[in-house]
């Protein structure tokens, strides 16, 4: 097993130095494109990844937040590698939120340009990913002086996006990158059907949100159904990184690095621990609501200064956690 060693342009040395501010060659043909989302604090950029294949044309993985200025970025960034959008053969995304798949409903409508995704995202976006937000928020207990808060976040997601995917992908399955071999690697948990891909020709591992370098992943944020269990499914894809260990990872956000396996062994000690910290605030406090444990959950940030769309985050994932140690005891 690997050590966790983030990856820089110092330690690769020129062949894969720095052409631009905002473009970085990952290998020849493999390009990592930084576009920002248009909103302040937390994650600052998407990486999207762009793939020459061996007929002259590119494709593009996690497009980022659909922007006008990212739509620029993106052409910027093609040209310095010798395409334009016009050469965009096909657009996957490793799961369906806003600063992965956002891009891609522009590209197919200005360029006819498919679209990928896992066939479990394909169906979550056929619905809200919070079918009842009002049930949901009053099943929380979210104080009267906070319903404003959660609501402003919550009821927007209510309605379902009215994408869908051009191509839907299962595990196993290779895009159709002629030259390279990309094959879909499921790994649910941040969503229902989240995917990485493994470039087996150039030993490279995307691994959109599912294992970053710095930030631990929140789960069970979309595409999930009543009684499944999201963070069981995590766990299960964390301890699936072990074979891909060898290769070089290419997170959606941060940088790239080294040590896939010890990298998802830590994100999945740290969901453990959470769910032990839960399990011992539910058995002091038996009765208390969703809220009344997570506002004493040890959040990275700290409860009262994450910011609305974070707390609705962090609300879910407590109430994620309780079911899934009620589902133990069930099983147990």
């Amino acid at each position: 097993m690997q050590e966790y060693v983030p990856t820089s342009v110092a330690q690769h040395g020129s062949a894969l130095a720095r052409t631009t501010p905002d473009v970085e060659q990952v290998r020849d043909g493999v390009w990592a494109i930084p576009l920002p989302l248009p909103h302040p604090g937390g994650v600052e950029s998407t990486l999207c990844y762009s793939i020459a294949d061996a007929d002259g044309g590119v494709h593009l993985i996690d497009p980022g937040w659909d922007t006008p200025d990212n739509l620029v970025r993106l052409e910027a960034a093609l040209a310095v590698a010798g395409f334009g959008l016009g050469d965009v053969r096909s657009v996957t995304a490793s799961h369906f939120h806003p600063d992965h798949l956002g891009l891609a409903a522009r590209l197919r409508a200005t360029h006819d340009i498919p679209v990928a995704m896992h066939r479990a995202e394909h169906e979550a976006l056929s619905r809200p990913l919070y079918p009842d937000a009002e049930a949901t928020i009053e099943r929380w207990g979210v104080p009267e002086d906070r319903l404003d808060e959660v609501h402003s976040v919550a009821l927007p997601r209510s309605q379902p996006s009215g994408l869908a995917a051009d191509v839907v992908l299962d595990d196993g399955d290779l895009l159709p990158i002629a030259g390279r071999v990309v094959r879909v690697v499921a790994t649910p948990g941040h969503t229902a059907g989240s995917i990485c891909l493994h470039d087996e020709t150039d030993g490279l591992f995307f691994s959109g949100d599912h294992v970053l370098p710095i930030i631990n992943p929140g789960i069970g944020l979309g595409g999930f159904l009543p009684g499944d269990d999201p963070l069981g499914a995590a766990l299960d894809s964390y301890d699936r990184m072990l074979a891909y260990d060898d290769a070089e990872v290419c997170p959606g956000h941060g940088y790239r690095f080294r040590g896939l396996a010890v990298r998802a062994g830590q994100i999945a000690d740290r969901h453990r621990r959470r769910t032990a910290e839960i399990a011992a605030i539910a058995k002091a406090e038996p009765d208390a609501t969703v809220w009344q444990i997570a506002e004493q959950v040890t959040w990275t940030d700290g409860w009262e200064n994450l910011a609305p769309f974070m707390r609705l985050s962090a609300l879910s994932q407590t109430e994620m956690h309780l079911e899934h140690l009620r589902r133990g005891t069930l099983d147990g």
